[in-house]
């Protein structure tokens, strides 16, 4: 089975952003490049931006992931 395509991980990524309602999707930013994922934009505490990671995370194929979320 291939891998999945840059595109479908990071769409799976921003879908798991959007139902969880401890987190706003809208502050965040996701590219996907090969398996490594860059996180990024701002968050209002701590355990968001761990949300966000761990939802990452979850989306197959990805080994690497570049967290640059900033709390603000």
């Amino acid at each position: 089975k291939a891998a999945p395509s840059s595109y479908d991980v990071r769409e799976r990524i921003v879908a798991a952003f959007k139902r969880n309602a401890d987190l706003d999707a809208k502050t965040i930013t996701v590219s996907a490049e090969g398996n490594t994922v860059k996180l990024g934009g701002k968050v209002h505490a701590w355990y968001e931006r761990e949300i966000a990671e761990r939802a990452a995370w979850s989306a197959p194929g990805v080994n690497r992931i570049e967290d640059n979320i900033a709390v603000v």
